[in-house]
């Protein structure tokens, strides 16, 4: 309550002052907004992490088993700067490929030995698929996605401290040229592993074309939230960095709440408001 007060004031000062045009780093925002903004583009990355070793393990393992000899996947993170992503037996009881990102290294790790799964690893993969399991009993009904021609929804689960998970459905695409912002929602589980909330990010599918209808480049990616969402969320960000052309550095989000545009940049890892 006390951020949102913050922020409210910060973007009214935005609103007057438009007529300064341009990108505008809000160097003068309290040091709790900059916080919020920080922990935003964190999880953003810890979401694209997840699905980038989810992407190259899948396509690892697929090029060297066939599908009806996998029995399982774990998706974790084995401490702050890793993500791992195993392929298990049909059992459940060995790993057949481990691919791991370290991401303070910026690099990935192929262990495709056979070896037995260790007492944590079949631990954390008894926690995912509970929370799964918890949150499709919970809230299914509210989970709506896009027909399977379009795309299947991705499954990230982020620690989020000692005390909270949360895990993240968001919309993918199997098309070319598109960033699938929107069926987006995240469900926080406490240590028990028991839902205690429940977010919807986006009223629907924003399928967001990064082609012009003759196949040209497209210069501006730009959708609007509601005010019950105003903010660049880590959804946003995340399959931004997934779908986007890698010419594309920045996305925009108008805030019908604060009549404000935020911007997102690679460049800089920052979000920014726009003034008009």
């Amino acid at each position: 309550i006390v951020t949102i007060g913050i922020v409210t004031m910060v973007l009214s000062s935005c609103v007057v002052n438009r007529k300064n045009a341009g990108l505008f780093r809000a160097d003068k925002m309290p040091l709790v907004f900059f916080a919020t903004l920080d922990s935003v583009i964190y999880e953003a990355w810890q979401l694209y992490y997840s699905e980038q070793a989810n992407w190259i393990a899948s396509d690892l393992a697929l090029a060297k088993y066939q599908v009806e000899d996998l029995g399982g996947t774990l998706s974790w993170q084995p401490n702050d700067t890793t993500w791992s992503v195993i392929f298990m037996d049909k059992k459940k009881e060995n790993s057949l490929l481990e691919y791991q990102i370290i991401t303070s290294e910026g690099k990935g790790i192929v262990m495709d030995s056979v070896r037995p799964l260790t007492p944590t690893e079949l631990g954390e993969f008894d926690k995912r698929v509970k929370i799964i399991d918890g949150a499709v009993e919970r809230y299914g009904d509210s989970l709506l996605f896009a027909p399977q021609s379009f795309g299947q929804p991705n499954i990230d689960i982020i620690r989020i401290n000692d005390t909270i998970t949360r895990l993240y459905f968001m919309q993918g695409t199997v098309l070319e040229d598109v960033i699938p912002f929107g069926n987006d929602y995240s469900i926080d589980f406490d240590k028990e592993l028991n839902p205690i909330a429940f977010r919807k990010y986006h009223h629907s599918l924003i399928a967001t074309r990064t082609k012009t209808e003759k196949g040209g480049k497209v210069e501006t990616v730009m959708h609007s939230h509601t005010k019950d969402n105003p903010f660049i969320t880590a959804t946003d960000i995340c399959n931004f960095l997934l779908y986007r052309p890698k010419d594309l550095d920045m996305f925009y989000v108008y805030s019908t709440a604060y009549k404000c545009k935020f911007a997102y940049s690679i460049h800089m890892n920052s979000i920014i408001t726009v003034l008009d």
